[in-house]
């Protein structure tokens, strides 16, 4: 068992000509004496890494509270986002549908941003940053597909964890340390009743732990407190694993997923995005990892359990499973160590 607050501070190798392009993009950055007034935030995806990115959005607003933000995501995560305090405007991303690319740079232009800040680091990224035409187009130096070419302040960034890494872009603009918080700005009456939230899917095949483990564990807790959550899609695959316990996949968005996390005791998950939104209202979350590395991208904070099997292959970060003994990574973690990682959750909130 491994804890998830965990983090390596070896820095991302540079070669040369990356070095000098940095020296001189740092020599080159307009630095406005009074802060941006009006900022974009490029972080159109995904569900995990939008919520790694509030605390540093957070800290810029308390930094500047009189700018204007606006963040630029994909619709289907547009919700999370929609109710936030430190965001002024959401702007959606038509990522599908590249006939409306035209339209959302004249709109975007009109907005006249003078920071753009791309911690999505990739080519449309950069290019929605160049196109903004704004006088500061800030980047990590991490980013991939070339994104950093289109930027004139590049962030250096260690090897850390997602939400450390973001508030570089904070620490780069000059924003004074805050408290860490991810306001999606919730109800803060939301009391707890006891649920115990169960989430058993993500994208990729080789993060699942198993429909069989999932159904095995929910046989050993009290069926009244446990709630299946997921998307539409799995909804059908979840009654398949727990016939007769309470089933809400599909039936929220992601505001209100965020909100029913909040009323829960404890998630049990898979490495994925519902995970991160679990940590973010402040709940328990018992975490299984195996492909990934809970150092760069687990469920942050000190409250929460990451299980992982340090088998020779992980972290291989690879959406299929390449070892020969198929997901030894997840099956060599069993129900008893879950069990044994719940209980003491369970009997604090009793």
């Amino acid at each position: 068992m491994n804890a998830a607050r965990t983090s390596s501070t070896s820095a991302v190798g540079l070669d040369h000509r990356e070095s000098v392009l940095l020296r001189k993009l740092d020599a080159a950055a307009v630095v406005d004496r009074d802060g941006p007034s009006r900022i974009l935030i490029i972080k159109p995806s995904s569900l995990g890494d939008i919520v790694h990115a509030l605390p540093a959005v957070h800290r810029i607003r308390c930094a500047f509270p009189d700018a204007h933000i606006a963040w630029l995501i994909n619709p289907e995560f547009a919700s999370l986002l929609e109710h936030s305090p430190i965001v002024n405007r959401v702007i959606h991303f038509p990522r599908r549908r590249l006939s409306h690319m035209p339209a959302l740079i004249r709109r975007l232009r009109r907005e006249q941003f003078d920071c753009a800040l791309d911690l999505q680091g990739l080519l449309r990224s950069g290019l929605i940053a160049q196109a903004t035409l704004a006088r500061r187009r800030v980047g990590l130096s991490d980013s991939r597909e070339c994104a950093r070419f289109f930027h004139n302040e590049i962030i250096r960034v260690p090897r850390c964890h997602a939400v450390d890494r973001y508030l570089l872009a904070a620490d780069h603009l000059h924003c004074p340390k805050t408290d860490i918080e991810f306001p999606l700005g919730l109800d803060p009456n939301i009391k707890s009743e006891g649920w115990i939230a169960i989430n058993p899917s993500a994208r990729w095949p080789s993060k699942m732990w198993g429909d069989h483990h999932y159904a095995e564990l929910i046989r050993r807790l009290p069926r009244d407190c446990v709630v299946m959550t997921g998307a539409a899609k799995d909804r059908q695959r979840l009654d398949h694993i727990a016939p007769g316990v309470r089933n809400i996949a599909g039936t929220t968005n992601l505001r209100e997923l965020a909100a029913f996390y909040a009323s829960c005791s404890v998630l049990v998950t898979n490495d994925t995005g519902p995970m991160h939104i679990a940590a973010a209202v402040g709940i328990p979350v018992v975490a299984i990892f195996g492909p990934t590395d809970p150092a760069l991208t687990g469920p942050y904070g000190s409250n929460h359990i990451v299980l992982r099997e340090p088998v020779a292959c992980s972290p291989c970060f690879r959406k299929q499973c390449p070892n020969r003994i198929p997901m030894e990574c997840m099956t060599q973690i069993t129900v008893d160590r879950v069990m044994a990682a719940l209980e003491p959750i369970l009997c604090q909130s009793a």
